[in-house]
């Protein structure tokens, strides 16, 4: 049996998330970052994308979509605090869709005033939101 620890994510407006799982995956800026029970202590940033939380050995998953903000891995404890937090099943799935489309096309059609990292960070929380939405059924 697995060991687990510790999870809790929070938004400026809610508590996300707490409780217990056996593995995690968290977007970072250098690609997704695997944390396991006894994980090393860790200060790092987290960008937009679709954060997985493996329950338990019997592979119960949360999937949950995050959007920017800092973790803090210390004494099997994972703060994760960020802008945004939605688990699979509270993520509408249309509007999701939509908004993936919108920012893709933003990206493509090159405008000259376009802010792109502003719309990078949309396309990226986009993504997320529509793979939660198929990883959570």
């Amino acid at each position: 049996m697995a060991k687990s620890f510790k999870v809790i994510i929070v938004t400026p407006d809610k508590t996300a998330y707490e409780g217990d799982a056996v593995s995690a995956t968290i977007p970072g800026l250098a690609g997704y970052l695997g944390i396991w029970a006894n994980h090393a202590p860790l200060v790092g940033a987290v960008v937009p994308g679709m954060v997985t939380l493996r329950l338990d050995d019997a592979g119960n998953t949360k999937f949950l979509s995050v959007g920017t903000g800092f973790v803090e891995i210390s004494d099997n404890v994972v703060n994760l605090m960020t802008e945004t937090c939605e688990t699979s099943d509270e993520i509408d799935v249309d509007r999701a869709k939509k908004a993936l489309e919108r920012a893709r096309k933003r990206l493509t059609d090159m405008e000259k005033d376009l802010d792109r990292e502003r719309a990078r960070l949309s396309l990226a929380r986009a993504e997320a939101r529509v793979q939660a939405t198929k990883k959570g059924k």
